[in-house]
């Protein structure tokens, strides 16, 4: 999965299927972060500018697979792994990735 952000846009979700990995793809440089994360609302709100909590509901409505019994199935088990990781946030809920940054090379 991977959450794909570029200023001035709403948030995509790519590789919905894939849930083995995930990212968060920012087509900007670090130094655009305040404002980026300004936009994003409650969609996705950084943690530095290495880490990213992207709401689960979100994730969820963006799949477009939220009807999908195997793929909610799938989505289960990928928060699950993430909660023993640590990777989990409880209130919102939301999930923690790695930010690459596609403008301006990573941080």
């Amino acid at each position: 999965m991977d959450v794909q952000l570029t200023p001035g846009e709403p948030p995509r979700l790519a590789e919905a299927d894939d849930l083995r990995r995930f990212s968060v793809n920012v087509a900007a440089s670090p130094d655009t972060l305040p404002a980026l994360a300004e936009a994003l609302g409650g969609t996705v709100a950084f943690d530095g500018a290495e880490h990213a909590w992207v709401s689960v509901e979100w994730l969820i409505a963006a799949s477009g697979r939220a009807d999908s019994t195997e793929w909610r199935a799938g989505f289960d088990g990928m928060v699950a792994y993430a909660a023993k990781q640590g990777w989990m946030r409880a209130d919102p809920a939301a999930i923690r990735g790695h930010v690459v940054w596609q403008g301006g090379g990573a941080r």
